[in-house]
């Protein structure tokens, strides 16, 4: 690593050029004893590292990097009496692979059991960290951000992508003069050898500071490489690897001259040394500019090598097409599809996954085994990254979840029944995605096209829908709880109940969806928005998570469900305060228990809204009643019986329309935030002064506030037009 070019006017300049003159800095605690190298010497290489697979590529990769100088080896019998001041010695282990046999990570993090009792601190774990923090600070947005550039494409734009990979990426960037001996570790060899140690001069791939030093490069990089992108098309040097970017069929079928007057849209991320590019392009020489862009940019940081092999932009991926820029293309473990702008996961990961949940299902219903925890935790992490492309599968894992916090040795299946149907509806979720990839539009969130207001008290539940962005019946609904809920329902009187008012608010967002989902018919990459007076709930749906609530996990995972079946955007939940909330208050207490809003029927509640809420152009209120299976069903999860979720993945029809219906409106939200302050009581209605007005236009301004916010959020970090905010300083 080295900085040359424009790399050499970006604000990180003098950083890299020092870590490329005397190395990285690598502050790793106290040196260790001779008796503590001793005995990490004797404790030797990890298990992984000595099988003959393992062996051979340990010999074979040490004798790689001692001839591009950077390792050497020493024989531990002529250091042993006089090690070196900063020598540390760590276990090394060899890592399953997809590209590869084996890849070698140095355990940085393993702390020694001594003989006297004591344990030696890892290296990781002493190590007082110096690297520029800003370097990593963008990881966890690359993803979010490509998914957000396929949503925010149009569906006749053609995305094309390409990667480049660094060929032995950290590598590339070496330690502090002395300070190589800090990496030490036992060369794996057959019984009997004599004792080698491995002294890397590079940073190591298990160290806690080497992926913000090497950040540090790969995101210089990625700026020059945008640098570059903004200069004029065609002005950009043929490169030699253009061949493996842009000579390829699909490039060739793009117009040779632009059919439009668009301009090219692109995007370039990297995510540590993962570079990647996605391009919308009006013209083939687009495709060439943005490749050459990214590699020149790669090599003012990575100089390139005469011989293409040892380049830094790795040739073995660009012999397996990686580079090549295609509508069709895996990214940071998804695949995604440039023409349909949809992603999955990877289909080897999804193989993968499938086929564990597929033996823990299995094996749970012939024997008593258990899964190992480890082995548990592992697994639902990769299950949670999986729901990145089906973000509704998250409302499924309440009960793996509550497991991970016990964090028990062994997990039973077969002693969980909630558990295992968990489980096996997330497999049928990912089987599913193999046919049915998720459009990236039903990935980010925006400004609604449909707003749910929602209220639930001890006696019902009530809810309103109003069109926003697009048209919908402005309906209102309610349901009565059944006896034995209402009784059921945990107060300062009723201390020994089973159900809170929080689940009655969860049934109640879950109810409101329902009715959309009959109203509306289409909610496919819609956004919704939906209103709680409940804090709790607004949480729960939010996170598609209830953490102690029983009720509330499975009446989110009906809501997961619902909206994995129906395909729309990821829910936006916002809170309202409860003394602005009359709107749903009503029809939520129109069973007796408020007597001024007790209504018989629904036409008498239509004709209330219709008083007292008067849609604009005098359009009526429809009232929406729901189906009695479907109530049931919604009744029997705040029952606590057992059903099988998997029955929410097909419904009955949810209801109708009563009586007279008004016709579809839009750009009603602004319009029910008008009511937010208005109480009723006894039908009369509050004076309107202007202190009453001045209230309402206030709470409105927050509610549209709080929404804007609350999207905001949603979207990924943008990024800093170079990454160091101000010239990072230099550690030497």
């Amino acid at each position: 690593m080295c900085p040359t070019g424009l790399a050499l006017e970006h604000p990180a300049a003098s950083t890299l050029l020092e870590y490329s003159k005397y190395g990285c800095p690598t502050q790793t605690g106290k040196d260790w004893t001779k008796q503590q190298i001793w005995e990490a010497v004797e404790r030797g290489p990890h298990v992984s590292a000595l099988s003959a697979e393992a062996l051979e590529h340990f010999r074979e990769e040490a004798r790689e990097k001692v001839a591009t100088g950077q390792a050497r080896i020493v024989e531990w019998d002529k250091i042993k009496d006089n090690p070196p001041q900063h020598m540390k010695v760590s276990p090394i282990a060899a890592i399953p692979h997809k590209s590869k046999a084996f890849r070698s990570i140095l355990d940085l993090s393993f702390s020694l059991r001594l003989r006297d009792g004591t344990t030696l601190p890892s290296v990781n774990d002493s190590t007082t960290k110096t690297a520029p923090g800003g370097a990593i600070n963008q990881l966890g947005h690359a993803l979010q951000r490509i998914i957000h550039a396929f949503a925010e494409a149009t569906d006749d734009d053609k995305i094309f992508m390409a990667k480049w990979d660094i060929k032995d990426g950290f590598w590339r960037l070496d330690a502090n003069a002395g300070d190589e001996w800090n990496f030490s570790y036992v060369l794996p060899q057959p019984p009997g050898e004599p004792v080698k140690i491995v002294i890397p001069t590079s940073l190591q791939m298990g160290w806690v500071e080497s992926p913000p030093y090497f950040c540090a490069a790969t995101e210089t990089s990625r700026d020059i490489a945008t640098t570059y992108c903004e200069t004029e098309i065609g002005t950009l040097p043929s490169h030699k690897f253009d061949k493996h970017v842009s000579e390829n069929e699909a490039t060739r079928e793009l117009p040779v001259t632009p059919l439009t007057n668009k301009s090219m849209r692109y995007l370039i991320e990297v995510y540590v040394d993962d570079f990647m590019a996605i391009v919308i392009p009006t013209k083939q020489e687009d495709v060439t500019h943005v490749g050459r862009a990214v590699m020149y940019g790669i090599h003012d940081v990575f100089p390139a090598d005469d011989n293409d092999a040892n380049d830094p932009i790795s040739e073995k991926k660009l012999l397996k097409r990686e580079g090549e820029m295609s509508t069709t293309k895996t990214i940071l473990g998804f695949d995604f599809d440039g023409i349909e702008k949809t992603m999955w996961l990877e289909s080897a990961k999804r193989d993968q996954l499938l086929t564990i949940l597929h033996n823990w299902i299995k094996t749970s219903e012939r024997s008593t085994n258990g899964i190992p925890f480890k082995e548990f935790e592992s697994v639902i992490a990769k299950i949670r990254h999986a729901f990145t492309a089906l973000p509704a599968g998250l409302g499924l894992l309440s009960p793996c979840n509550a497991i991970l916090r016990t964090r028990k040795h062994m997990v039973y299946l077969q002693r969980n029944m909630a558990l295992k149907q968990a489980l096996t509806l997330c497999r049928t979720l990912l089987r599913e995605s193999t046919t049915q990839p998720t459009r990236c539009k039903e990935l980010v969130r925006a400004w609604p096209d449909y707003v749910g207001i929602c209220d639930a008290s001890s006696f019902g539940f009530g809810g309103v829908i109003v069109g926003e962005k697009s048209k919908c019946p402005p309906t209102v609904v309610r349901l009565q709880w059944p006896s034995d809920i209402t009784e059921n329902v945990k107060s300062d009187n009723n201390p020994n109940g089973t159900i809170t008012n929080s689940d009655l608010e969860m049934a109640g967002l879950l109810l409101v969806f329902l009715v959309m989902e009959e109203i509306i018919c289409d909610l496919n990459e819609k956004n919704i928005a939906l209103f709680s007076d409940n804090t709790p709930t607004v949480s729960w749906v939010t996170r598609l998570a209830s953490r102690h609530s029983v009720v509330a996990a499975n009446l989110v995972a009906a809501l997961a469900l619902r909206l994995k079946r129906r395909r729309c955007c990821p829910l936006t939940p916002q809170h309202i305060k409860g003394s602005e909330n009359t709107i749903t208050d009503i029809p939520s207490r129109s069973f007796g228990s408020v007597p001024q809003w007790h209504f018989k029927s629904n036409d008498d509640l239509r004709t209330f809204f219709n008083s007292h809420f008067p849609l604009p152009n005098q359009v009526s209120w429809n009232v929406f009643q729901l189906h009695s299976g479907v109530a049931m069903r919604v009744i029997s999860l705040l029952r606590i019986k057992h059903s099988s979720l998997d029955e929410w993945r097909r419904l009955p029809k949810i209801g109708s329309l009563t009586g007279i219906t008004g016709p579809n409106m839009s750009r009603l939200w602004d319009w029910t935030l008008t009511y937010r302050t208005r109480h009723l009581h006894g039908g009369s209605e509050p004076s309107q002064d202007s202190q009453h007005e001045h209230d309402k236009e206030h709470s409105a301004r927050d509610a549209r506030y709080s929404l804007e916010q609350s999207l905001a959020m949603s979207r990924p970090l943008a990024r800093r037009s170079l990454w160091p905010a101000e010239p990072t300083r230099s550690n030497h």
